[in-house]
């Protein structure tokens, strides 16, 4: 993913983009990935174990959803180190 970004920025730059236009679409791209990786931090726990349940009794199968369940998967483990055995 971050090597296609850096060919996507890449043919941006050589399209005569304005170098504020770049920084700015670079910071965007930044804070995106950034956000993805606080969007389960920020559940409850009771939503991260609806959602928990959601994947072990679903079993789902589509790409997507495995890699959503694995990240929720990842959260709990996350938690349970912290010390809450919410899931």
């Amino acid at each position: 993913m971050v090597y296609t970004l850096s060919i996507h920025l890449t043919e941006l730059a050589e399209k005569d983009m304005k170098p504020t236009r770049l920084f700015a679409l670079i910071i965007l791209c930044a804070f995106s990935l950034a956000a993805c990786d606080k969007g389960l931090r920020g559940l409850s726990n009771q939503e991260l174990v609806a959602k928990n349940d959601a994947c072990v009794m679903g079993n789902p199968t589509a790409p997507g959803k495995v890699t959503a369940c694995e990240n929720i998967k990842k959260e709990c483990e996350r938690r349970r180190k912290d010390g809450n055995y919410a899931c």
